[in-house]
């Protein structure tokens, strides 16, 4: 006998099994406090730690701690973003433009604060849907049960990591996160030799040394070019042709502290790495 699933079953898997692509922030878009559309894509190559804020809560001195960890973190491509919500303990019940006042004049809020918005009560706004359903995000699984509560958000828009409101917007398991220099693999396609050719062995480097390991290369020319945050070439660090596993040490000492990015390049192919120097030399 033909077993018959329902309609509404039917309408449920076809919605999570369409969903699973959108395994990117990216691709959503929400409001911003003052009613402005914001593109989350406008944060591509950014880390970003989105939080959900209540202004009558015993978390919400956090505010504080969230505008250091901005002050401190955001020269290195991070971003916060606030969601307002009023569904934990009825602990955020003003409009917009108080919440925004609040902020301000409280906590000196600078980083990007978004309308209110619903958690668990009435329609759960669609960016709240894909952090806390691995349906969505393809990753994990992750229940709101408070107010600030903290999601990291990588720079390809990928879900990285949930914490509960006790974990404080300053600990080592974010700040160290933030810190850690990761391949940037949205801005180009990358060929799966390359990758596994070159590593960079040097990480967030705190002397003069840039530092990769060659393992495997082909006959051929590569070339090592040092780009700024904005896109901006620095220099050209090396162009030579590699035969044999070395490694390749690129002296940096007269540049500043901060986010750059080495794309290397063999034919057609590329591979980009980001680069996070942590003090001047």
């Amino acid at each position: 006998m033909k077993k018959i699933i329902p309609f509404f079953c039917l309408a449920l898997i076809l919605n999570l099994s369409s969903s699973k692509a959108q395994t990117s922030l990216h691709t959503y878009t929400a409001l911003a406090i003052d009613s402005s559309v914001f593109n989350f894509n406008a944060f591509f190559g950014k880390k970003i730690l989105i939080v959900n804020t209540a202004s009558y809560c015993g978390y919400t001195p956090q505010y504080s701690s969230l505008q250091q960890l901005y002050q401190n973190y955001h020269q290195y491509n991070f971003e916060i973003l606030g969601f307002p919500c009023n569904d934990f303990g009825g602990q955020e019940p003003a409009k917009d433009s108080a919440i925004n006042s609040f902020c301000t004049t409280n906590y000196g809020v600078t980083f990007k604060m978004m309308r209110k918005i619903a958690i668990v009560a009435g329609d759960t706004a669609p960016v709240y849907k894909w952090l806390q359903h691995i349906q969505l995000n393809g990753v994990s699984n992750a229940n709101v049960g408070w107010n600030f509560n903290k999601f990291l958000i990588n720079e390809s828009g990928q879900w990285v990591a949930y914490h509960p409101s006790t974990v404080s917007p300053m600990d080592t398991a974010i700040t160290n996160w933030i810190m850690k220099p990761s391949s940037v693999t949205a801005i180009n396609k990358l060929n799966n030799l390359i990758n596994s050719e070159i590593e960079l062995i040097s990480a967030n480097p705190t002397n003069n040394t840039i530092s990769f390991l060659v393992k495997n290369p082909l006959a051929t020319a590569y070339s090592f070019n040092l780009y700024s945050i904005d896109g901006k070439l620095i220099k050209n660090l090396s162009t030579k042709t590699l035969v044999d596993a070395e490694k390749l040490n690129f002296n940096v000492s007269d540049m500043h502290a901060g986010i750059y990015f080495v794309k290397i390049q063999n034919g057609s192919t590329q591979k980009t790495v980001k680069i996070i120097i942590n003090s001047t030399f």
